[in-house]
């Protein structure tokens, strides 16, 4: 088995877009095109739903609430893995967006 690429701890948005982009690089991923991240990151949202509604099943029949939560936390890092690596795609600046975009966001009326 190949070493883990190292996380900061409390990695930034950046040091986590710098990271996929090792990580990409490490599993020979970076010729995957735009047009497939995007594809992977619906089926990825797709898993989210089906956690979700797992964490609620177990939620109400006092199910493995532990299990059905580290589930829907993995794929919600596999999602966050695919939106970071269509930014890198795309060239975006995260951080850059996100604060422009929520400062756009609270100037409006919802």
């Amino acid at each position: 088995m190949q070493p883990l690429l190292p996380l900061p701890e409390q990695p930034t948005l950046q040091q986590l877009q710098d990271y996929i982009h090792a990580l990409e690089d490490k599993m020979g991923w970076l010729h995957t095109d735009l047009d497939h991240n995007c594809l992977f990151l619906g089926e990825e949202v797709g898993e989210i739903f089906k956690a979700v509604r797992h964490l609620q099943g177990a939620r109400r029949k006092q199910g493995d609430v532990q299990a059905a939560t580290q589930g829907l936390a993995h794929e919600l890092v596999d999602s966050l893995n695919f939106l970071l690596a269509i930014a890198n795609r795309a060239g975006i600046d995260l951080t850059a967006a996100f604060a422009e975009k929520n400062a756009i966001n609270q100037g409006r009326t919802w």
